[in-house]
């Protein structure tokens, strides 16, 4: 295994773990009633900053290791499949997020456009400080997607190249 191959792995091995937390401990906040209460903003932001810290620390530090294990010029070796791969995933991985993100607005308008024609003054049981980390978190989704992803299918595309 190549070490960007490596290096891909241990991406997606900790996205999944980190961030799935997140994201799990999220969703139950949200299945708790959550969103219609104060504090959400906090406890996420300080979620949010200890998972990006983590996944920081231990993408370094699995890194490292992979570094350690692989010759030198097997690190400083690429070829042209190599970035091929990587640009083709790099493309469908934007266009995913292009369409997550365009998805997310117009389910954002059509949203704010549906409840006062049906006279709906409050859809869901949320504060106006957590629809905006409920949007936030989405978004940080979308770009997690996007980067699973264009990891997943770099490796994909190396292992068809190869």
């Amino acid at each position: 295994m190549s070490f960007r191959e490596k290096h891909l792995w241990i991406s997606i091995v900790v996205t999944l773990g980190v961030w799935g937390f997140y994201f799990w401990r999220l969703i139950g906040g949200i299945a708790d009633g959550a969103l219609g209460r104060a504090g959400l903003g906090e406890a996420m932001g300080g979620l949010f900053v200890g998972c990006l810290i983590i996944s920081v620390i231990v993408e370094l530090v699995l890194t490292a290791i992979a570094t350690w294990t692989t010759r030198k010029a097997e690190r400083e070796a690429k070829d042209e499949r190599e970035t091929l791969a990587a640009l083709k995933a790099s493309h469908v991985a934007l266009m995913a997020l292009i369409a997550g993100v365009i998805s997310l607005s117009g389910a954002a308008w059509f949203v704010s456009w549906l409840q006062p024609a049906f006279g709906v003054e409050r859809g869901l049981d949320i504060t106006q400080g957590n629809a905006w980390v409920l949007l936030a978190n989405i978004l940080l989704a979308s770009v997690i997607a996007a980067e699973m992803i264009r990891a997943g299918l770099t490796l994909a595309f190396l292992g068809r190249l190869r």
